[in-house]
């Protein structure tokens, strides 16, 4: 009888320590998704960011609109004048040398422009890296994916591409993008997001 209890006792314990092994190698493996496309459209720093740039892009459209009339203006004078005439000639290289200097500044203020959109989104997508990053680490997620919620739109083809090429195709309760908003936001005036997600598997007290 003692035989048959230390050899069940030894079977239980060799399966409890199965079954503690099956847990640990299960460490890390929880899988989450986050909408990336909806955490830049509430991402409070970024969208100001952004929006400053609009404001310097629509100055210097003002700026340029006030250089085209300048050139409507010298086109005019120029009709006051008979070809060939050295007064002809004078206004003909001015407006030659104003279009020059007109086209060179949209040329550079739009590689400007194209450069600062470049380090805003850089930046920003390291602001989501990071707090990405530090939200799997502390929760043993193993893997996040990048997905989009947004509905396809039957009408549209560009949407519809969109759809059919999304790594994540099906998730339920993976979602963690409302608490990333909420790590980027924090400290800045919040915007309406998602219902807080859920992670099988893991508290709900964030």
């Amino acid at each position: 009888m003692r035989m048959i209890c230390t050899a069940t006792l030894v079977a239980l314990v060799f399966c409890l320590g199965l079954a503690a092994s099956g847990a640990s190698a299960q460490t890390g493996t929880n899988v989450a998704v986050v909408d990336i496309p909806h955490v830049f459209k509430n991402f409070t720093r970024f969208k100001q960011a952004m929006e400053d740039i609009k404001q310097d892009v629509d100055g210097f459209r003002d700026y340029m609109n006030e250089k085209q009339k300048l050139l409507r203006s010298q086109a005019e004078k120029l009709q006051l004048y008979k070809a060939g005439t050295e007064e002809y000639k004078e206004v003909e290289e001015s407006i030659a040398r104003l279009r020059m200097e007109v086209e060179l500044e949209r040329a550079k203020r739009q590689k400007d422009i194209m450069e600062r959109e470049a380090r805003v989104y850089f930046n920003a997508y390291r602001e989501v890296e990071a707090a990405v990053e530090a939200f799997a680490s502390e929760r043993r997620i193993g893997l996040v994916l990048h997905y989009s919620g947004e509905e396809m739109d039957p009408n549209s083809r560009d949407s519809i591409m969109q759809g059919i090429n999304r790594v994540v195709v099906y998730q339920d309760r993976l979602d963690i993008t409302r608490i990333i908003l909420d790590q980027l936001n924090r400290g800045t005036p919040s915007t309406p997001t998602a219902t807080r997600p859920i992670i099988p598997g893991q508290s709900t007290n964030y």
